[in-house]
């Protein structure tokens, strides 16, 4: 009953959405040919005469239809928010296409999973595997999401590099910076154009400094930041002739450069990593043709996944799957919010951390203000960025860890009374190592074990174990005849007996307990863990900013008005793992720069980063910035080979530890469900097969 109620859900919920967006595209197709009041913007590329539609231009008006139907739909209202918010950034000038590629987007992923799900349903209606089905949907769709919008971050980037080109070549035909960005961008497509027109507007308004830190706000990446700023600075304080040539355009091959950089390390990764979050998935929709051969070929290990044991191992094997899929999708993420705290995010546990009961539980977890504990786990905070205070991370480690001890305890009970009912129910097999039974034998098997049931349950209320085997072997020689032999009763007594064993030993035991502990334990931990992992991830990285840095620093030493404090301000729009050290001191600056500055290499300890603020403290007062940084310049070549070294570095280690974590669900799944109890299964049978024969003899 609770398997037909599982399996019509997930089918009637995807049906129903399937329904649903079938009469949604019937709606709108009828209303192709009306007069609608949804107004687009004007002057779009892909808009042309009614008359004159294409099919293009039909679809694009199906999104645009779509989009205001699923606004008002109660579950699709919040998917399509979803995905609008991660494209908000990039598209944020443009409400047309924001909405036209949300809904492409909206439907690639309905569409793939609506399918991937009736097919799986098809397939498997075992309950525990529609479990995963559910929770492989879940991820599958934010992995669906994450690759659309990384495609279109990818191609912002791309248009960037060609956007930079344009400029270079307009503002030598001009040699004005307003008039080559303006014209750059008409030539751009459509992602750059939209920001170049926005940087042409900054640059010309009544006042630029302004909008140029209204730009700052909402600028979907720190290369556009980079470009809004230098061009501003140069229109502003004008252009000079340096050693290179113009200090502008100077200034934007060093940012193409780093476009290009960044644009490569994503090609590689997303080439190293292509397949691996599929096949540290696939586990979850393997195990049932796994579980179906080894059963046909292997009848012994019935035992084994209808047992505790198997469903134990099942789980495992389950909370192995999302681990790896965790910490894969923690290293592929390009975005440049994967370090930066999201403020905007559903604080639930702010929330419930108000309620008196659990803040005073909390409180008294927490480790004191003034102790090492405490700040450890700041500063570990602190480096990741993270946007959980102290108090909520212990909150999430005390629910997931009586989570976890509820869910393997609620498990174990379950699992005690299945194995009761696997013994009342199941069919009595002979035990045999190869083959399959056949139909009569599987009828004998049912018989039997019909022909037990009765006599557990007749003497399954007798206390006394001495009569209750002698009912039980009255009972069996009752059924068996008169013509029964001593031997065959002994033996099917013995089953019997065996079977009531079973029974009784399927109780809560003590070590049951201890393990549901330390695995809750390990749960308590965990979020700390993946914190940690983060921060591993992030040191990788701190390099990398650090060159870019180095490139900022490169392209403003050359402009006479730079202070150090510009300079900081810079490297704090283009930073993301030192982002807030470097806010920090920018809100000390004032009070002293030499004490924000020290502050500043106490919060940040990385060596590198430490020896790049130790020369801009020494700028502050004694030096020139350009006479403290001159090295960078001179030894150019040498920093680009060397930065190209420790790139590829970089990149094979992420690749070595994904290879590594992509496939341990793979090799839990085939050791764990089919290579170990096979052997197991294996030395039991030939133990029963040498036992035999020593009777025998």
């Amino acid at each position: 009953m609770n398997l037909n109620l599982i399996l019509y859900t997930v089918i009637g919920v995807s049906l129903g959405l399937f329904f649903l967006l079938l009469i949604a595209f019937q709606i709108i197709r009828r209303r192709q040919g009306s007069n609608s009041s949804f107004q687009v913007q004007k002057g779009y590329s892909d808009l042309i005469e009614p008359n004159q539609k294409t099919t293009r231009q039909r679809l694009v008006n199906f999104f645009q239809k779509s989009y205001v139907l699923f606004s008002r739909t109660p579950l699709l209202e919040s998917y399509t928010a979803k995905i609008r918010k991660r494209l908000s950034t990039i598209h944020s000038y443009d409400e047309f296409t924001m909405r036209k590629e949300t809904m492409k987007i909206a439907y690639l992923t309905l569409g793939i999973l609506f399918v991937a799900v009736v097919l799986l349903v098809l397939v498997n209606r075992d309950p525990t595997f529609l479990a995963m089905v559910v929770v492989a949907v879940v991820v599958i769709n934010g992995m669906l999401i994450d690759t659309f919008v990384g495609r279109v971050e990818d191609r912002l980037l791309k248009q960037l590099s060609h956007l930079m080109t344009d400029v270079r070549h307009y503002y030598h035909q001009h040699g004005m910076v307003e008039e080559a960005i303006y014209e750059a961008g008409q030539v751009s497509k459509y992602e750059a154009q939209l920001h170049a027109e926005r940087i042409y507007e900054v640059l010309t308004a009544n006042d630029p400094q302004d909008e140029l830190e209204n730009y700052y706000e909402v600028a979907p990446t720190r290369f556009l930041k980079g470009f809004a700023g230098i061009s501003f600075l140069v229109k502003e304080y004008g252009d000079k002739t340096i050693n290179n040539g113009s200090m502008y355009l100077n200034g934007l091959s060093r940012l193409t450069q780093e476009i290009n950089l960044e644009i490569l390390r994503r090609d590689r990764l997303r080439y190293l990593f292509s397949g691996l979050t599929i096949i540290s998935l696939a586990p979850i929709f393997f195990t049932k043709p796994i579980e179906i051969w080894a059963r046909g070929h292997f009848p012994s290990m019935d035992d084994f996944y209808t047992g505790k044991i198997g469903f134990f191992t099942k789980m495992i094997i389950f909370a192995v799957i999302l681990i790896s899929y965790v910490l894969l999708r923690k290293m592929q993420e390009n975005d440049e919010g994967k370090y930066a705290a999201k403020a905007t995010r559903t604080k639930w546990e702010k929330k419930v951390y108000e309620l008196p009961a659990v803040a005073w539980i909390v409180d008294r977890m927490v480790p004191g203000q003034h102790t090492k504990q405490h700040f450890k786990l700041t500063r570990l905070l602190k480096d990741t960025s993270s946007p959980l205070t102290i108090e909520w991370l212990y909150l999430q480690r005390i629910l997931l860890c009586l989570a976890t001890f509820v869910v393997l305890i609620s498990t174990t009970l379950y699992m005690h009374h299945v194995s009761k009912q696997n013994v009342l129910y199941a069919p009595t097999k002979n035990t045999t190592l190869f083959g399959q039974l056949s139909p009569e034998e599987e009828k004998k098997a049912e018989e039997l074990t019909i022909s037990d049931r009765k006599i557990i349950e007749s003497v399954q209320d007798e206390p006394d174990p001495k009569k209750r085997e002698g009912a039980v072997r009255a009972a069996v020689k009752v059924k068996a005849g008169r013509d029964a032999s001593k031997e065959a009763v002994n033996k099917d007594a013995a089953r019997v007996l065996k079977k009531l064993d079973t029974m009784e030993n399927e109780y809560f035991k003590w070590w049951e307990l201890v393990i549901a502990v330390g695995v809750a334990t390990g749960g308590y931990f965990l979020p700390l863990w993946m914190i940690e992992f983060r921060r591993r991830m992030r040191e990788m990285d701190m390099q990398n900013e650090v060159d870019q840095f180095h490139t900022i620093i490169a392209m403003l030493s050359e402009i006479e008005r730079i202070s150090v404090e510009n300079i900081l301000e810079w490297m704090e729009r283009f930073a993301v793992i030192f982002r807030q050290p470097l806010q920090v001191c920018l809100m000390d600056y004032e009070a002293g720069g030499e004490k924000a500055m020290e502050q500043l290499k106490e919060d940040a300890p990385f060596v590198p980063f430490v020896r790049t603020v130790e020369r801009l403290l020494v700028a502050v007062e004694k030096i020139p910035i350009r006479q403290a940084f001159d090295d960078l310049e001179t030894e150019r070549v040498y920093y680009q080979e060397q930065r190209k070294e420790q790139y590829e570095r970089i990149i094979n280690e992420k690749a070595s530890w994904g290879k590594m974590i992509g496939f341990v669900p793979m090799y839990a799944l085939v050791f764990l469900y089919l290579v170990i109890p096979l052997i197991l299964m294996s030395m039991n049978q030939m133990s029963t097969y040498f036992n035999q024969i020593q009777t025998i003899q």
